[in-house]
């Protein structure tokens, strides 16, 4: 009974873990290191660029994407946003609702889907969240479309629970757990 118990639990956490691995979004100040040192950029009167991307993506490409990025200062100048493959935004600088004119192929341990160019001359403290695009194909999520099916669209999640995924003049972010299976083997090893 007490083995039935701990394969039990062990694969409800194996299926917790499988709906958390991979499509989360983040914002990071370098377009090739996607870690927690890279969460952050210290202001000063130039203009700089963060990149939107898709960590950890499940798919081997991506059609487009849909979320908004939302600034805690409003005197942050989004100066422009671009991406690669034909990137056609429908939306606005802050409102992303994208379509690559080729899939833009997917890689880990992430994929830059957007560089967005900034400017911001405060040394104050700004929050930068991640949050579904408006109006949203699936309510409350940012979203991918698989590239190899345009109409199979994926609900993606952000790399911290609350979606705030970089700062300016702050400390970044740290990222949410590892839930892995890997991860979770650790815990019984």
């Amino acid at each position: 009974m007490r083995t039935l118990l701990i394969v039990s639990m062990i694969a409800l956490l194996a299926g917790a873990a499988s709906a958390q691995d991979g499509n989360q979004f983040g914002i990071f100040f370098s377009d090739s290191d996607f870690t927690q040192e890279n969460t952050n950029w210290d202001t000063d009167a130039a203009p700089f660029n963060g990149y939107l991307v898709l960590v950890g993506p499940t798919v081997s490409s991506v059609g487009g994407y849909e979320c908004s990025i939302e600034l805690s200062d409003a005197t942050v100048f989004v100066l422009g946003v671009s991406g690669p493959n034909g990137w056609t935004n429908f939306g606005s600088n802050l409102n992303h609702l994208v379509g690559y004119q080729t899939p833009l192929p997917a890689s880990l341990p992430g994929t830059v889907l957007a560089t967005v160019n900034m400017l911001y001359t405060s040394m104050a403290l700004v929050e930068i969240r991640i949050g579904p695009a408006s109006p949203p194909s699936i309510p409350g999520v940012p979203v991918i479309a698989d590239g190899t099916d345009p109409e199979n669209l994926i609900a993606c999640s952000c790399v911290t629970d609350d979606c705030l995924v970089a700062t300016l003049n702050g400390d970044g972010v740290v990222a949410t757990e590892d839930y892995s299976w890997s991860g979770v083997k650790a815990l019984f090893d």
